[in-house]
This record gives C-alpha cells, structure tokens and sequence, in this order.
C-alpha cells in the first residue's frame, strides 16, 4: 500500500457519534460496486450482527442486548478486481466517483481489524481474491489471488472484526435503530428505483430496509430545487411515520448524510410529531445535497466546511444561510400544520398566564417569543422560560424608560411625555402593573391562609414559619420568601436577620447565651452614609402560641423580652466583617411580642405597667433602661392592620 497505514489511522480519532460510520462506509462501497456496469443484477447487499456471548443485562425490567463485536457486509456488485484493488492500495484515490479514497481508515479506528474476501470474473476468467486490513505500516496483510474454475456468481465480503471496547457502548444496540441510522446515512439512495435490495440479520431475525424505508416514509417524498445565488441545491423532503420524531435537516455529501441541524431552530413548533390529514403522527426530514456540498466535506466525511461570516461571493454559502432557505421551505410546504401547532402552543401559554398574571402583559409584547417554547416542556421548564423573556421585556422597558425619562425634570414635561410616548407609557405601567399584581394576590393568599391557622389553633411554629422561615438568616433568605411585612413595611428592608438563633451563633453581637429570640433584626443605618456600622434600629420579636394561657413566671414573654435587651447591650457588637465597634447608647431597641390576649398574658402587662393601645387589642411600653420601646400585639390585631394596610390594593383587583 502506498502510505503508513499506521500512521494513517492515528493520524485522527474516531468520534464515539460515528461510532457507525464504518459499517455506513462498507454498506456505500457495496452500493457503488453493484452501480457499476458489469455487476449483477438485481444488487443485494446481505449485513449480519455478531454479538458477544455475554449476556446482557436487565435495566428497566427489559434485557439490554449483548455489545455487538462484528459487521459481515456481503454484496454481489463487480468485485475485487485489479482495478478496484489497485484502488483500495492508494491512501487517496479518487476511482470511484466522488470518492475520498479514505473511507475504509475509519474500519480500523473502530475495529480490530476488516477481513476481505471476493469471487470475481475479470478477462473472462473467474478469481478469488482474500486478504486482511490491519493497523500495520503496509496494511494489507495474507494477500492471496488465485484462479477458481466453473460458472460461479460474483460477491464480496467484508468482515469488521472486533469493535474496540470503548466504541461498543456507543454502537446502537437495537437491530431497527441501526436499520434507521443506515437509511439516514443513506437516504440519497433508497430514493433511487435501482437501490439494492439491503438485509440485516440479527440474532435469528431479519429486517430488510428498504421495506422499512417505505413503511416509515409511506412513500412521500418531495423534491425540491434550492437555489442560493451561485449554488444549486436540491432538497429532498420526507414524512417519517416513526416512533422517534425526526425533525432534522441533513447535509449530504457524495450520497452520504453528514452533518444534521435541527429545524426548531428556527421553525420552534417543529421539536415533535406533526398530524397529516389522516390523523396520523409524523415528522420531517429534509436532506440537502448539491455540488458545493461535495467539494466542501472534508476526508473523513463527518465535517462539511460552509463559509463564515458575510457572504462575498457568489458561490459562498454559510451553514446558517443553507439552513434557513430550507426552513423557509419547510414552512410553506407545512404551513398548515405549523399554524395549528402555534395555536396550541400559545393556547398552553395563555393558559399558564391565567395563573401568573404577572406574565399577562407577554402576550402583548412577546408573543412571537412565547411561540417559540417548546410544546413538549413540562410546566416547571415552561415557567423558567417564560420567566426568561419577562426578563427580557422588563429589561426592553428599563432601557426605552431610560432613554427618554432623563429629560423629564418638571410636571409639563412629564404631560408632554405621556402624550409624546403614550405607548411606552402603557407599557411601563402594564409591565409594572403585571408583577405588581401577582405580588398583591400573593399577599391576599398569606393572610387567608394567616387566618385559618389562628381559626385552627395552629402552632407557635407554624405562624412563625409563615412569617418568616425558622432557622433562617436573611442572608438565606429572598425578599419574596418571607412575609414581614405583615407586621411593619419596614422590617422587609433590614440589614441583618436571625430567625430563631441562639445569641451565640448572631454575627453582630459577641455573647456566650444560648437564648433564642424568635426575630431579631438590625435595620440599616440612615443617618451615617459613610459609616455603615452603627444600626439605626434593632427589634425584636417573639410570637406565642394562639389561645397560649399557661405562662409560667419563668416563660413570661416582658421578662423575655428585657432579657434578650440586655444581652444585645451587654454583648460586644461587631460588623459583618468580624470587627468590633462600639454600640451606641441611644440606638433604640424596638420589640414586638406577638401572641394571643389571654387572661395571663393581661395579667403580665398589667404588673409590667403596661398600657393599652387606643385600638383595645394590645399593650405598650417605654423601657427607659434599655432605650426599648414593647408592644404587645394580638394576632388579630395583625391581621386586622396587614389587611387594611393591603385593602387599596386588594380593591384594585377585585380581591375584596
């Protein structure tokens, strides 16, 4: 042979996608020795599996199939001739038409080794000719040729022996999946009336693929001329009525598929089965070829090299563009389909939108994006992708804002702009208005629910949970994973947050006590812009259980709470950096004991000298010790205020 076949083969390794790619480029040799003039006719190209003797595992409940070991590739074309022999010698011939010559290199990146036999008749004389391909410096090994007497029919085989064990797991495994991956390598060819007549023999059964070529294309098939300026193409489409949805472009090259796009890419309705005018379940595939596919695809026919960026001349074409014109076609060719595809896809849509109406305002905007989410998304996946274009819409809205609301610096100019940019005001205020909504039924939803557990006798934890999350820093938490705004606005803007922590494990203050306060919060600072390490405020908060009536002296909540004050006070205060600074003497302590007022619970504020609010439902107090201000509010009280504070807004909606 005319090259280091060793070096060859080494030269590249054998992507695990094309693990197949051998027995593709076998199956087109037969295909183009039975083409050729001489050969016998009808052409039968004979495929036997070997498998190992292991046998396979159980997974799901069904036995995985043995690794497949061998490829037997029989055919009766033309033969191993001289010339065809002296062919296969040359690293790169160029004999057969639109041949690479190098084909035959991939056997030996997946397999062992390829064994060749093949009985033919050349200058009237009949001829056997055997001989092994291996990964050696020459390649061909135990060649012998000798002349056989008598009337016999011409064949060759072809044994892929040994599929290396790191391929093995790559290899199709099913008999019909690799009977559909040898009609996608080679669909060019079944479309042909002269395609030999191909046979896989699997573990006793057999399947001939050009019947099932027909039973999954049910014979339409629609060809197309593509022309792109200086490049004709042609376009082959197909109805595939298989259990596994196609929906790809194929870029062929001499005969063979090589690369594939999907359609969805840009025909988004196209990811799954189509309905024909029968009722029945189909897909799509296109397959492209055309000269300049040909004279583009590289040696091993697994990369077709298109042309990048700005097309300049004629008979350039990029990938993209190819891809494009096809989808183009597609679209018409399916138009009917893909029309009742979108429907059903912006159906699924709108119906997801009724229950988060804080999306409502994409079907305005966006709905050329919605169309573009998969049908086949579950809902958490569709929620994360129509979260994702409310993103993009409120970041469009941010910048249209921005770029006229910074000439707006009086009342008139803000009337001109709403009259000048009336439509971008309507955005801003639907797109507002949409989050804000959901925000609003959100906080309706807490307080019924607030209301059931106080009707139910719920646990201390469980209003607490509702609240805010126990064992929890607001470090953990997000700004709508919690609900103190039940209590104060305010407490939802805090700089730190401990949620039933022991003073001992609280970053802003140094102290040994193992007591927990239900909330402690140390609100921002205000009036020190460039010292963030005074607080302005800290509060405190304790809740109880509903209808609770067995205090003890001990589990007084006033007592309590002045405890959990001198802690704070006594304790060494540090920043969120771990350095101590000095607590200021007249940072006011604010504390909240949330809880039922029962019979006890009077009692306590009444010897603590505490007074009533003017509403009646709850006590209060001034500390001058601790610099603390105490209330004492009931859980109905609570409710009552979240409820009126909220009622604007649950008005608006008509939430009542």
């Amino acid at each position: 042979m005319q090259t280091d076949v060793r070096g060859k083969i080494n030269e590249k390794k054998l992507a695990y996608s094309n693990t197949l790619l051998p027995l593709f480029e076998a199956i087109v040799n037969s295909i183009q020795a039975i083409e050729e003039d001489s050969a016998t006719k009808p052409g039968i190209i004979e495929i036997d599996i070997a498998r190992s003797n292991q046998t396979g595992l159980e997974l799901d409940g069904q036995e995985k199939l043995p690794d497949i070991i061998d490829f037997t590739i029989k055919d009766n074309g033309v033969g191993f001739n001289e010339e065809n022999y002296e062919s296969f010698n040359y690293a790169h011939s160029t004999y057969k038409k639109g041949g690479k010559g190098i084909g035959r290199f991939s056997w030996l990146r997946a397999f062992r080794k390829a064994e060749i036999e093949s009985r033919f008749r050349e200058d009237d004389q009949w001829y056997f000719r055997k001989f092994s391909f291996e990964p050696t410096r020459k390649g061909i090994e135990n060649h012998i040729k000798e002349r056989v007497n008598g009337s016999l029919e011409r064949y060759t085989i072809v044994r892929l022996k040994g599929l290396k064990e790191d391929y093995r797991k790559w290899c199709n495994s099913k008999t019909e999946d690799i009977a559909l991956k040898i009609i996608e390598h080679t669909f060019i060819y079944f479309l042909e009336d002269n395609c030999p007549r191909i046979l896989l023999n699997d573990l006793g059964n057999q399947i001939v693929v050009n019947d099932l070529f027909q039973l999954f294309t049910n014979g339409q098939v629609t060809a197309k001329p593509l022309p792109i300026r200086g490049n004709q193409f042609k376009l082959s489409i197909v109805k595939l009525y298989n259990s596994k949805a196609d929906n790809k472009i194929h870029y062929c090259a001499h005969n063979r598929e090589v690369i594939a796009d999907k359609i969805s890419v840009d025909i988004p309705e196209i990811d799954n089965f189509l309905t024909d005018s029968e009722g029945k379940e189909f897909s799509i595939a296109a397959y492209v070829e055309g000269d300049f596919l040909d004279a583009n695809v590289n040696e091993e026919r697994t990369v077709i090299h298109f042309d990048k960026g700005e097309v300049e001349f004629p008979d350039q074409t990029t990938q993209e563009e190819l891809r494009k014109a096809v989808t183009q076609l597609l679209a018409t060719e399916f138009d009917e389909q893909i029309s009742a595809l979108s429907q059903i896809r912006l159906q699924r849509v709108k119906e997801f939108v009724a229950t988060h109406p804080r999306y409502k305002q994409l079907l305005k905007y966006k709905p050329d994006k919605l169309k573009t989410i998969p049908s086949t998304y579950n809902d958490e996946r569709l929620e994360l992708e129509v979260f994702k274009i409310q993103q993009e819409l409120e970041l469009d809205v941010k910048r249209e804002t921005k770029s006229v609301l910074k000439f707006i610096e009086n009342e008139q100019e803000m009337e001109d702009f709403e009259a000048k940019h009336k439509e971008l005001y309507t955005k801003i205020i639907e797109v507002g208005n949409a989050k804000l909504s959901e925000y609003v039924i959100h906080r309706k939803l807490v307080l019924d629910l607030f209301d059931k557990l106080l009707k139910h006798k719920a646990t201390e934890k469980a209003v607490h949970s509702l609240i805010f999350p126990i064992q929890a820093l607001s470090d953990e938490i997000g700004f709508e994973d919690h609900n103190l705004w039940m209590l104060d606005e305010r407490l939802s803007y805090h700089k730190y947050l401990a949620s039933d922590k022991s003073f001992k494990n609280i970053e802003p203050i140094t102290s040994e006590s193992k007591d927990r306060p239900d909330i402690i919060v140390f609100n921002k600072p205000f009036a020190f812009a460039n010292d963030d390490k005074p607080y302005e405020s800290i509060v405190i908060i304790e809740f109880k259980r509903p209808m609770r009536d067995d205090y003890t002296d001990q589990e007084n909540p006033i007592s309590q709470i002045n405890k959990y004050a001198r802690e704070i006070i006594a304790g060494e205060a540090k920043d969120k950096y771990g350095r101590e600074f000095d607590f200021r003497d007249n940072t006011p302590i604010y504390a909240y004991i949330i809880c039922d007022l029962t019979k006890k619970l009077k009692a306590f504020a009444a010897d603590a000298g505490y007074k009533k609010l003017p509403s009646g439902d709850g006590y209060f107090s001034f500390n001058d010790n601790y610099n603390m201000y105490v209330e004492i509010m009931s859980f109905d009280k609570v409710l009552k205020d979240s409820k009126e504070r909220n009622r604007v807004l649950f008005e608006k909606l008509n939430l009542g």
